[in-house]
């Protein structure tokens, strides 16, 4: 590790699980996650008949959380930050569970309200995904959170006593969900929305879904429609997904459950009222969709050590390349910012009115600032391994289109402009054109790579002309740009096969900038 990094322990203490995560940051703000375990505690299920904990429940929470703050300081964490929610929150002991769980682990255990839990779980989906307006609601074990956030700023919030496992422990039966159980849970949670008029006032905002139940829902979702992209986060579920699941997962016994391809064996049983509870507030709140978000609670804790300033959405992809080129990234960052002005600047000389310009700046922006990430595995035929970064790499501020198409690119590249089969595996999630649309960045990135193939910044600026069929390159340099303009004879093919424009240029060689 690096000097200039430190490490931060986030310790979850949820009612379904307890996680530990233990990030690495840069002063700068970035970070990446290093470490990860989970361990399953079905905490609310400890809670006895008078709403207590009891000691033998407490006492067997002690050594996971004593080998978690372990992990932590064999990691050399300067913070660990151990946050419990709504299991012990609601007990009615829950200072004593704390108390005695300070004494015998070491840690300094934070309860969190319901206010904070969804305020936390708010800054952990802002800084994930670039979406202004919408709701977001987080079901966990013991308590379901919803927040209506609009301009990207927190307006309400509500926690339910009611969550997946407390919800299972009531109301299902020893041979599983009746009719009868599902409707009594969905008119408790009902009952507890009819008190919030704002739940009801925003009809058609996007569902942003925290959680392992919506997780969960999302891999069955995507095992069904043979999804071709394994990434749970930025994936929507629609309506009819939802209503499917209500629908199938309670008529279903748990061997059947446990069956489905995507769900994992310690949710079998809870994520029958997980996906009641979903549907019920999906249909309350009326919104279009359900979009998961792999980032919350936990890091929003993060954030909040770290002091991370709200980014506003456009940033949010910004900040996630800036995380990437931190710990990843092998080649000059000046380079990659010439690169990124070069490309730019083509493509707003050539991209044509009525054309989704701030999708194609957004892809370009990427694909220039991340085309050689791939090198820190392997120099040579880096751009394979940058396609595989591109479809993996932690860039939820991207929608899931995006990323292919940033994966296209990279693989339009590697592949001198030939399409592959890459495409067609992905057309599910693909649009008409795309194919096109990534080739004719590809086209404009290798162009201003090949401006820059020396990796020492000689062209000073780059003005174009246009006429016909022909687009001129005016190129300012302050040496003689010999590397740059071999590249460019090269990357001349590329354009003019995407483009269908000839390119030519001129080079005047300047002392002065």
């Amino acid at each position: 590790m690096n000097d200039n990094r430190s490490t931060v322990g986030i310790i979850d203490i949820g009612s379904n699980s307890i996680r530990v995560v233990v990030y690495e940051v840069t002063p700068e703000g970035a970070y990446r996650v290093v470490k990860e375990c989970k361990e399953s505690a079905r905490l609310s299920e400890k809670i006895n008949a008078d709403g207590n904990m009891t000691q033998e429940g407490m006492m067997a929470i002690v050594p996971v959380l004593s080998e978690f703050r372990n992990i932590c300081t064999s990691y050399g964490c300067v913070r660990v930050r151990v946050a419990a929610t709504a299991a012990i929150r609601n007990a009615g002991n829950a200072l004593d569970i704390v108390e005695t769980l300070n004494r015998h682990t070491g840690l300094e255990i934070e309860l969190l309200s319901g206010e904070e839990e969804a305020y936390f779980g708010f800054m952990g989906v802002a800084h994930g995904i670039g979406v202004s307006h919408g709701f977001i609601i987080d079901i966990g074990g013991g308590s379901t959170e919803i927040t209506l956030f609009r301009n990207r700023e927190l307006l309400h919030s509500i926690s339910l006593p009611i969550g997946a496992v407390n919800s299972n422990y009531k109301y299902a039966g020893a041979s599983g969900w009746s009719d009868q159980a599902s409707l009594q849970l969905q008119n408790e949670v009902e009952s507890h929305l009819r008190n919030y008029a704002w739940l009801s006032s925003h009809p058609d905002l996007p569902l942003i879904g925290l959680g392992g139940t919506i997780r969960s829902l999302g891999k069955l979702d995507q095992r069904r429609s043979k999804y071709p992209l394994k990434v749970t986060h930025h994936y929507e579920l629609g309506k009819e997904s939802i209503d499917y699941y209500a629908d199938l997962l309670p008529s279903i016994s748990v061997e059947q459950r446990r069956r489905l391809g995507g769900l994992s064996k310690n949710r079998v049983d809870i994520i029958v009222p997980g996906v009641l509870i979903l549907h019920t507030i999906y249909k309350y709140i009326k919104s279009r969709s359900c979009l998961i978000s792999g980032t919350g609670l936990r890091e929003g804790l993060l954030h909040d050590i770290i002091s991370s300033t709200l980014p506003e959405p456009q940033r949010v992809v910004e900040r996630q390349v800036g995380s990437l080129l931190a710990f990843h990234s092998t080649a000059s960052l000046k380079h990659l910012r010439q690169v990124n002005l070069l490309s730019g600047q083509l493509l707003e000389r050539l991209w044509e009115e009525g054309e989704d310009a701030g999708l194609a700046s957004r892809l370009l922006y990427v694909s220039s600032m991340l085309y050689k990430i791939g090198s820190s595995l392997w120099y040579h035929q880096f751009e394979k391994h940058t396609m595989y970064w591109l479809l993996n790499a932690p860039l939820g501020g991207l929608t899931h289109r995006e990323i292919v198409l940033a994966a296209l690119i990279a693989e339009h590249r590697a592949k001198n402009g030939k399409q592959t089969s890459f495409s067609l595996y992905h057309n599910s999630i693909l649009k008409d054109q795309d194919d096109k649309l990534a080739a004719r960045l590809a086209a404009l990135l290798e162009i201003a790579i090949a401006l820059d193939s020396s990796e020492t910044q000689p062209v000073i600026s780059v003005a174009t002309e246009r006429y016909n069929k022909t687009l001129l390159l005016k190129i300012k340099c302050r040496t003689q740009p010999y590397i740059e303009l071999r590249e460019l004879d090269t990357a001349a093919k590329a354009f003019h096969k995407a483009w269908d424009i000839k390119l030519k240029w001129e080079v005047l060689v300047s002392s002065t900038p």
